[in-house]
């Protein structure tokens, strides 16, 4: 809190930290709830198709993040931008850019209240507290560091958070390799796999007529929805809190073996098939929980039930931050405050209280959204995560790496890949229930369309500078 005394301190925490605590921190955002829940879980209830998403999307989230890190944290030093809608915003010069996407991503919410699940789940089955009760407290927790110190609070916890999730992490792939908890090892607990989960063994990579898993084409759209994922605004605005522009190769370097390693808790789940006796009929977004309690003596169960909170937490505080700055900096201080007679100093000293405040909003509507959990957290955070890559992909990916790329392009691209995410994936549309799919087209027909345009826009450029030559150089006119 004594670090936080503006609106920008609040919001980005800018040019404050060393990359390994930042790439701690993204890898711990990346990581959250349902990579160390919820992929398990699907582990757990489909087999090894599922290893498909831990697997990939770390590897898309950071090549995508190769494409844009260095051009959001170029461009904040600059010119002061706090949030991923600002930055597309000033990119283009387009209010209307800034505004739509900053009521896209409202879509967060979805991604917050899987976490609130996750958190709510995880004192349940370890320690027999009420659902409700488990929403309750983390909520008030959140709710006190993030108030008080806001991107400062993240990061300083985040760090922390995704050292100990590291070690969870990679606690988890020794024991699956040890085959810890069966008898016989390794190799009896690829029998059992077989045994129990026959569809989705070792054997088995792809689980035929399912819509997330049941083909390499189905596969590679999970990966292309990834693409995007580093520039979520909880994630995006990271980019910003490091020192200087020439720590983002190391920055990169970190990121890229965190965010390889903490998804291998997907393996827990396989490890639970073997482990688990099936008649206990457990809820798949439970197995990870459960599989502490059944190969670890309690107070070992119970440290790693602290690095799994710390996934929720890593990332529902960043989300939180974000979402604050939807109302603070990119509806207050870039629409309203231009548009109204207010000091300077009044303006800031209400976008801190705004960010402050609209905190308790945030989870106070993720506590009650998630009153009643849905069966798998990796799908359903997804509804929310896949509207947001589906609108940003053309603008940010293709404008971050091309000069070219106009406001017009911009703009068509959003509601190309909004329009064409929301089609697929509602019931009013196609009725595809793969979010993943959905998103992965979404940003496929969004990059296309930024692409296309912008090649059509530097032809009549070009074409239009020849004519004009010509007409000049013409003596007669």
């Amino acid at each position: 809190m004594k670090k936080t005394k503006s609106s920008d301190d609040f919001a980005t925490a800018r040019s404050s930290y060393g990359p390994l605590t930042i790439a701690l921190v993204i890898s711990a955002g990346i990581s959250s709830g349902s990579t160390f829940m919820g992929m398990p879980g699907l582990a757990y209830s489909i087999g090894t198709p599922s290893l498909w998403y831990p697997l990939l999307y770390p590897v898309a989230t950071v090549f995508g993040m190769l494409f844009v890190a260095k051009a959001i944290k170029q461009y904040g030093d600059k010119f002061g931008t706090r949030t991923i809608p600002e930055f597309i915003g000033d990119r283009y010069n387009s209010e209307f850019l800034r505004i739509v996407l900053t009521i896209i991503s409202v879509l967060l919410i979805f991604y917050v209240v899987s976490q609130f699940v996750a958190a709510a789940t995880m004192f349940q089955t370890m320690m027999g507290i009420k659902y409700e009760v488990g929403l309750l407290i983390t909520g008030v927790v959140l709710a006190i560091y993030v108030f008080m110190g806001g991107s400062h609070s993240d990061i300083l916890t985040d760090a922390v958070q995704g050292a100990l999730m590291l070690l969870t992490a990679l606690v988890v792939v020794v024991c699956f390799f040890l085959g810890v908890g069966v008898d016989g090892g390794f190799s009896e607990m690829i029998q059992l796999i077989k045994e129990r989960k026959p569809e989705g063994s070792f054997d088995h990579l792809f689980l035929p007529g399912d819509i997330t898993y049941g083909s390499i084409w189905l596969v590679l759209l999970l990966f292309i929805a990834h693409l995007p994922f580093s520039v979520l605004p909880h994630l995006g605005n990271k980019f910003m809190a490091v020192k200087s522009t020439k720590d983002m190769k190391k920055l990169l370097m970190y990121c890229t073996i965190f965010a390889t390693v903490l998804p291998l808790m997907g393996l827990g789940g396989m490890l639970g098939i073997a482990v688990v006796d099936p008649s206990e009929n457990i809820a798949p977004d439970q197995i990870i929980p459960v599989l502490f309690t059944e190969i670890f003596p309690p107070f070992v169960a119970a440290f790693f039930a602290v690095a799994v909170l710390s996934a929720v937490m890593s990332t529902s505080d960043g989300l939180i931050v974000s979402l604050t700055q939807l109302l603070a900096n990119d509806l207050y201080r870039k629409t309203i405050v231009p548009r109204i007679n207010i000091s300077p100093e009044k303006a800031e000293k209400n976008e801190l209280l705004i960010s402050r405040y609209s905190t308790i909003i945030v989870i106070i509507a993720g506590i009650l959204f998630a009153w009643s959990p849905p069966k798998f957290l990796s799908i359903f955070m997804w509804i929310g995560i896949g509207g947001i890559v589906s609108a940003t992909a053309g603008p940010l990916v293709v404008g971050a790496l091309w000069k070219k790329a106009t406001k017009t392009g911009a703009i068509l691209s959003m509601l190309a890949g909004t329009l064409t995410y929301w089609f697929i994936y509602l019931p009013f549309g196609l009725d595809f229930k793969n979010p993943f799919g959905a998103a992965g087209l979404g940003v496929l027909v969004g990059i296309v369309v930024m692409v296309l345009h912008t090649l059509l826009a530097s032809t009549s450029t070009v074409t239009g500078n020849q004519e004009e030559n010509i007409y000049l150089s013409d003596g007669s006119k």
